[in-house]
């Protein structure tokens, strides 16, 4: 009895041994080829993920190295604006002016900006810098400049400020840079610094505008938004840099380079 059972497992296992071969696709001899990705079909060059980097060389030697983009930059007295500026970002604002400030105090500086907005403590810090340089500083504001971003774009110095055609001016008040919680008297005292805050952005628009401070306050209340031309009627910029024609470019190369964008006012 034993043995016939072996014998019906043993018939058993063979069955579906035979049964799941049938059906098993064959292997192939070799692997199939990979396919080479769509963009490298196609030539495609992708822009880098990181930080691009450029050459420089280092003064009075003939070695260059290899430094990000917004070192060269700092380099040629530009500094870029394209972020948030919270405390840190401000801080690094800070010192990269006061060393140009060092490095050379006569020498203008030009700040391009394409910024979110700021928070208000550390935007009034780099105003203050930005005031108490003796180098002349250029402002170009590339595209949305919001908030207190666009209040540092309108202090630089006058006859220096540019805005693009399509580029844009959000003017707005600034809350408070964080949540606050507590007693109903410190968040008084807190309100009532902000709001003086906000008064001293307002004076100081007043100031490089040449607008009143009841009219200034009035456009305040609600989000303002400028357009290049309507900006430099408002007095918040002083002139729209204009494509430059080609021919004149090539006439005339040292006013086609002055503003890195081959644009005139």
């Amino acid at each position: 009895r034993c043995l016939r059972k072996m014998k019906a497992a043993t018939m058993f296992a063979l069955t579906t041994l035979a049964v799941a071969s049938a059906f098993r696709q064959p292997l192939p001899l070799s692997s199939p080829p990979r396919r080479r990705p769509q963009a490298a079909a196609r030539g495609i060059v992708m822009m880098p993920q990181s930080v691009p980097q450029v050459p420089y060389q280092i003064p009075n030697t003939d070695q260059y190295i290899f430094v990000d983009i917004y070192q060269r930059l700092y380099r040629e007295r530009i500094i870029f604006v394209g972020n948030f500026l919270d405390e840190e970002q401000c801080n690094n604002l800070i010192a990269t002016l006061l060393y140009l400030k060092y490095d050379d105090p006569w020498n203008p500086i030009s700040i391009y900006f394409n910024s979110p907005g700021a928070l208000m403590k550390p935007c009034l810090a780099v105003y203050d810098t930005i005031q108490s340089l003796s180098c002349p500083v250029s402002t170009v504001n590339l595209g949305l400049t919001t908030g207190l971003g666009a209040f540092l774009c309108g202090a630089g110095t006058k006859g220096m400020r540019y805005v693009l055609p399509n580029a844009r001016f959000l003017m707005q008040r600034t809350g408070l840079d964080d949540p606050y919680q507590g007693q109903a008297s410190d968040i008084g005292i807190i309100v009532k610094e902000n709001l003086r805050d906000n008064e001293r952005v307002e004076r100081g628009l007043a100031k490089m505008t040449g607008q009143s401070l009841e009219k200034v306050k009035r456009d305040m209340q609600r989000d303002f938004y400028l357009s290049s031309h309507e900006a430099v009627e408002y007095g918040l910029v002083d002139g729209v840099l204009e494509a430059q024609p080609k021919d004149l470019a090539w006439s005339n190369p040292a006013r086609s380079l002055h503003y890195g964008l081959g644009l005139v006012d």
